[in-house]
């Protein structure tokens, strides 16, 4: 289950993070939530413009861990990617 964070932000899953990282062709990622310390916070690290090397998230990378964020982004991308399945629902 996805934990809402103080800022009201809602957690992606760990099914969420995995199917964005295959969206987006960027990498899966997990860390222990600050904000919720018996949960592991699931996300999804991707190239930003200019970077192709997700070994190590670094100032050409975004980490995603949350399904606001991950919702603008996917409005922003300005594309489909019509082989993935759909990861929102």
């Amino acid at each position: 289950m996805a934990c809402r964070t103080r800022s009201g932000k809602t957690s992606l899953t760990e099914a969420q993070a995995r199917a964005l990282a295959d969206w987006w062709g960027g990498k899966y990622h997990q860390a222990i939530s600050p904000e919720c310390p018996e949960h592991t916070r699931h996300g999804v690290i991707i190239a930003t413009r200019g970077s192709q090397d997700l070994a190590n998230p670094t100032s050409g990378q975004k980490a995603v861990f949350f399904l606001e964020e991950a919702k603008i982004i996917e409005k922003g991308r300005g594309h489909d990617n019509p082989g993935a399945t759909d990861w929102v629902g």
